[in-house]
Formats: structure tokens, C-alpha cells, sequence
């Protein structure tokens, strides 16, 4: 639930540069999954250019490898770029949201071979599914189907 405390560690993250946090936040992330996810390969939803340039950072790539870290078998990949500018989701409707997703990815798969691999997409916070949704279609065009995702937190109605 992104409840004040989810919120609090997240924005700690994201917005103060306390990547200290992260081995903690990938641990309350798998848990409850590491079994399932032991020969995955974790994928980072980036965050725009903009916000990945003012952070100096990406907070989902870190997230993704320390997932890795912590899942015997499993790694992490970028298969995922930043395609276009793209305005901050907080505030924004759903239907906004969509619409602000909507060709934000690129794929990149030079290199990659997946050879059974699961694919799990890595976000901090879902809210209205329009970033996951949009990884998904990204990768989907490229013959590549994600096989879960794993976010911190769940905003908004269910």
C-alpha cells in the first residue's frame, strides 16, 4: 500500500538521493517471490531523461540489480529506453496518464537472449498501470513478453 510510510522511502529515494535504501526496499520487494523468480531477468521501467539526469540516477535500475542480487540464477537488463519527454504522472488523471505513456519506451535488445528466461519488469510505485502497461506493449512489439512485474508499492483504488 503507498501509504504515508511507502511514501516517506520512496521520495527518501527518489527525490533526497538516499540509495542506501535500496538493498532494504528490494528485500521487502522479493520476500514473499524469490522462489518464484530464480532464473529471471529483472528489467528497470526507467524513469524519464529529465528525472534519471536531475537525480543522477536511476532508482529502478538500482532496484533491479539489487533484486538480482538477492534471487539465486537471476539477473538485470535494460531493455528499456526512454523514447521521448515526458511530463511527471503525479497529479495526472489516468486517462492523462495513458496518454503520457503512450511511445515512451524504446526497446533494446542487442545482445539480449532470453532462452527461457522470465522477464520481470521492476517500478517503484504502481498507480494506474499506464507505465507497466506501456514496458509491456514495448517489449511485446519485439516478440518479448514480460512474465511479471514487481513494484514497492500500490497507489490509488484497487
Amino acid at each position: 500500500e503507498y501509504n504515508s510510510d511507502a511514501a516517506l522511502i520512496t521520495n527518501a529515494v527518489k527525490e533526497k538521493g538516499l540509495t542506501s535504501l535500496i538493498p532494504t526496499l528490494a528485500e521487502l520487494m522479493i520476500e514473499s517471490f524469490a522462489a518464484e523468480f530464480s532464473n529471471a531477468v529483472f528489467v528497470p521501467v526507467p524513469s524519464s531523461k529529465m528525472n534519471t539526469k536531475k537525480r543522477g540516477f536511476s532508482h529502478t535500475a538500482l532496484l533491479a540489480k539489487a533484486l538480482s542480487r538477492k534471487v539465486r540464477g537471476s539477473s538485470y537488463r535494460h531493455l528499456l529506453i526512454p523514447a521521448k519527454p515526458r511530463f511527471d504522472q503525479v497529479g495526472l488523471t489516468g486517462q492523462e496518464r495513458v496518454s503520457n505513456m503512450a511511445g515512451a519506451f524504446r526497446a533494446d535488445f542487442r545482445g539480449f537472449r532470453p532462452t527461457g528466461r522470465q522477464i520481470v519488469l521492476v517500478d517503484d510505485v504502481l498507480t494506474s498501470g499506464a507505465t507497466l502497461s506501456e514496458a509491456i506493449r514495448c517489449l511485446e512489439l519485439g516478440w518479448l513478453r514480460p512474465a511479471s512485474f514487481l513494484v514497492f508499492a500500490r497507489a490509488g483504488a484497487r
